[in-house]
């Protein structure tokens, strides 16, 4: 067996195992490539990229994971060169001198020639692409070598989530995904809790300190902002999806809260930024009755109480503003805030039971 059949076999490997990499020094520490600003470990970004070896001719050809576009509307083929560039370009400095790259810079190096292989439902004009009608085609790029970069398309008629009739308040079904095991309601400072095992984080802890009156029944995701400009969707949990036990400094206590939203909440098909809701979010809901204010249960804000040391703020069940040096768990609300690219087909069900959610679809 040549080199040349030696590497296909090991990228190949490389692809197609997402834990055990075929080049041992290919590994997700030592790897990343950047996509639409955000930077990924080679692990987070293997199932977006199938290599597909045509053994018979010997032609190694890439294709990608599908890509969503709505009905009339564009992207450009330089989002697909770049995916492929970034993750070639790590590949083969990974590799260095411990395996043949030729087929990796071959395709890295060549100049793409985009077709559709059904211009009725995707057509190509120069490198835009635009959605014609409903339906699953293949782009092809195609290199005078005979190397092939191949993306599976799918048109759906969908808007902009952002451009469509959303509004605050609305539901949407976003995902952040299921708790892992059972954890108790936080006893320590500092520390989160109250999930059930095994259910969607868009449930509620029904309520978090000792007094059950104080509780909520809400669970979802409901629309915080939309800006138009930015074409961002803005998202709040409309219960709260555990606890958090306050009563250690504020500035620590709101890093703690901001960070959890972060690593705990954000699903990247969707999301781009996660963080603890504000006092000035709240405050930017007038009336106290909301029931995206006042949720029937006390939570923590990523937010100071006046200049009183040590003091975090929190909303009391009537929606009221307060603050509290801790001492015992509440809840906490996280802020996504969603990709420009997300699109939506209307509405439908939610993952927790909501019925008028607005659907969520990624766009690549």
């Amino acid at each position: 067996m040549g080199g040349g059949y030696l590497l296909i076999i090991l990228i190949l490997l490389v692809v197609t195992n997402g834990i055990t990499y075929g080049v041992s020094q290919y590994t997700s520490e030592s790897v990343s490539y950047t996509r639409n600003g955000e930077t990924k470990s080679v692990k987070e970004v293997l199932d977006d990229l199938i290599v597909k070896v045509d053994q018979k001719s010997g032609n190694f050809n890439i294709e990608l994971a599908e890509r969503t576009i709505g009905v009339s509307y564009t992207e450009n083929t330089d989002i697909y060169e770049t995916t492929i560039d970034n993750l070639l370009t790590s590949m083969i400095n990974a590799m260095g001198s411990t395996a043949k790259t030729t087929e990796l810079s071959t395709l890295k190096s060549a100049t793409l020639t985009w077709t559709s292989e059904n211009t009725g439902i995707v057509s190509i004009s120069g490198k835009t692409v635009t959605g014609v009608k409903v339906g699953t085609t293949k782009l092809i790029g195609s290199a005078t070598n005979g190397k092939q970069v191949i993306v599976p398309v799918n048109v759906i008629k969908g808007v902009y989530l952002a451009d469509s009739e959303i509004a605050v308040g609305d539901y949407v079904a976003y995902d952040a995904g299921k708790w892992g095991a059972a954890t108790d309601k936080p006893s320590i400072k500092g520390e989160f809790g109250g999930n059930d095992a095994n259910v969607n984080k868009g449930n509620s802890v029904a309520y978090c300190g000792s007094k059950s009156a104080n509780s909520t029944t809400l669970k979802g995701w409901r629309v915080l902002n939309v800006n138009k400009d930015t074409k961002t969707v803005t998202i709040v949990h409309a219960g709260q999806p555990e606890c958090y036990y306050h009563g250690i400094s504020t500035s620590d206590s709101m890093n703690r809260l901001d960070a959890r939203a972060q690593s705990t909440y954000v699903n990247s098909a969707y999301a781009q930024s996660a963080h603890a809701m504000t006092k000035t979010e709240i405050e930017n809901i007038t009336d106290a009755s909301d029931t995206l204010r006042k949720t029937g249960a006390e939570y923590w804000l990523a937010a100071q109480y006046s200049s009183t040391e040590n003091y975090l703020v929190y909303v009391y069940k009537d929606g009221g503003i307060y603050g509290s040096s801790g001492g015992y768990s509440y809840g906490f609300r996280p802020v996504v805030v969603l990709k420009s690219t997300v699109l939506t087909t209307g509405k439908g069900p939610d993952q927790v039971g909501n019925k008028e959610a607005w659907q969520l679809v990624e766009m690549k």
